[in-house]
């Protein structure tokens, strides 16, 4: 009688051969993993046993992890790509303060309480918080959030959640940049995180592009901003003597709410909730320099609507200075 079993279902070697290579697979996996705990590719301090200090990315959302938990800094520069001109050596050279930069290029407010969340949690002496608000704060509802995903999980306090995203190539090609770098033949990034975009978009050129969208509501909702009542429930939490400043970043004049308008109802609404974060703190501040002035209308001294040159970044970096030495009576040139 003919058996309608087949070969490869009776034959002991091909079962083997499944079990081996399975077991090549899992093996293959559990050292891959080996590896990432004992490197630690996002120096996220969560796992890690070669002691290999910082990271060479220029994946902002990751490499604010690294500095976030630097010891060697306790003073911190938050925002998008807005603040990224803001310069950390010229305020810690004016301060007794060592400062970091941790924007997060095309972040938005949710984002960046994530790593100022993780910041805080690394630091339990905080020096000063600065705080870059630009109009993605002023929105009334939260929105969807859309493009590349953020790495919540790396700025989690999950060691479990973290280890999961470790099995990548993004993860596996991190660890080898990481070991790059303790032995030798990479450079770390600057560790206070300054990166200027000059060396990109180099001066007398005007990109006609990013526009800032300002939200717009009725009257009668214009209290409610989430983003801002987020931040206030976080600042609440720090010492009383923590000096904050938050600035609203410059934009090219021609963005400017005209005065009157519902746009710039809208925006003063705002300026008042995120005024009101700082409210009874020594030695903090809020600053708008979205004016519109002389400064504000020379295309030289922007990149694009949103982006401002270092003519304005040093002007920025001075005010900071004076409102973290004379809070909200600091005098601002600008």
């Amino acid at each position: 009688m003919n058996s309608s079993t087949s070969s490869s279902e009776t034959d002991p070697g091909w079962g083997r051969s499944l079990a081996a290579c399975m077991g090549t697979l899992i093996g293959a996996a559990m050292l891959v993993l080996a590896l990432m705990v004992v490197v630690d590719p996002y120096d996220s301090g969560k796992l890690g046993l070669l002691g290999i200090d910082g990271v060479d990315n220029r994946l902002t959302q990751i490499t604010a992890a690294s500095r976030a938990r630097d010891p060697n800094f306790n003073a911190a520069i938050l925002g998008n790509s807005t603040a990224q001109m803001i310069e950390p050596e010229a305020l810690s050279r004016a301060t007794s303060l060592r400062f970091v930069q941790l924007y997060t290029t095309g972040s938005a407010p949710r984002e960046q309480l994530a790593v100022l969340d993780f910041f805080l949690r690394n630091h339990k002496q905080v020096g000063a918080l600065v705080i870059a608000a630009d109009p993605g704060w002023c929105v009334h509802a939260r929105p969807k959030e859309e493009g590349a995903p953020f790495p919540y999980w790396l700025y989690d306090t999950s060691v479990v959640i973290y280890a999961v995203r470790l099995i990548s190539w993004q993860a596996i090609e991190q660890a080898f940049q990481r070991l790059g770098i303790g032995l030798g033949w990479r450079q770390r990034m600057n560790p206070d995180g300054f990166v200027s975009y000059e060396d990109i978009w180099p001066p007398g050129q005007f990109k006609e592009a990013n526009a800032p969208r300002d939200p717009v509501r009725a009257v009668s909702a214009r209290a409610a901003f989430p983003e801002i009542r987020a931040l206030q429930d976080v600042v609440r939490k720090l010492q009383a003597d923590v000096p904050i400043v938050i600035i609203v970043p410059p934009t090219f004049a021609a963005t400017v709410p005209i005065s009157g308008t519902d746009l710039a109802l809208e925006r003063g609404a705002c300026d008042a909730a995120l005024k009101a974060v700082i409210a009874g703190r020594a030695r903090s501040n809020f600053i708008s320099y979205r004016v519109d002035n002389a400064l504000t209308r020379d295309r030289d001294n922007f990149v694009d609507f949103i982006h401002y040159r270092p003519k304005l970044a040093r002007r920025i970096g001075q005010g900071i200075i004076a409102s973290l030495r004379d809070g909200e009576s600091a005098k601002i040139d600008f």
